[in-house]
């Protein structure tokens, strides 16, 4: 099971590529993003991800296309675009979070007397 973190670094990679704006958002959002809920996200990122999910289900299934298909299809390029750009934003606010901090590193004084000889004669 991918986590959010995966599913939106897959999609950014997608949406990086080569192709059509549309194509690469309806290739980015079927493959990664169709599953997720707005609650498996951070609480700041669940609005942004709602807007984009309500976009892509915008018009109903229409024939052989499903509604994520005919919802792209009737987009604007700058729309798609947009869309493209606030699923990298989201990208870029689930790492922000999912970067472990990094351990404190410890620094040990070391008494004069426990200092091995050899290196005492340096």
């Amino acid at each position: 099971m991918q986590t959010s973190w995966e599913r939106f670094r897959d999609a950014a990679v997608l949406l990086a590529g080569a192709g059509p704006i549309k194509q690469r958002l309806l290739q980015a959002y079927q493959k990664h993003l169709t599953e997720l809920e707005s609650e498996d996200l951070p609480r700041e990122l669940r609005a942004e991800f709602s807007l984009i999910s309500d976009a892509m289900h915008r018009v109903p299934r229409t024939g052989t296309c499903d509604a994520v298909s005919a919802s792209v299809l009737k987009m604007s390029e700058d729309e798609a675009g947009r869309h493209a750009q606030e699923i990298v934003r989201i990208f870029g606010g689930l790492s922000e979070a999912h970067v472990p901090a990094r351990p404190a590193t410890v620094l040990r004084a070391v008494p004069d007397e426990s200092v091995p000889a050899f290196l005492s004669r340096a």
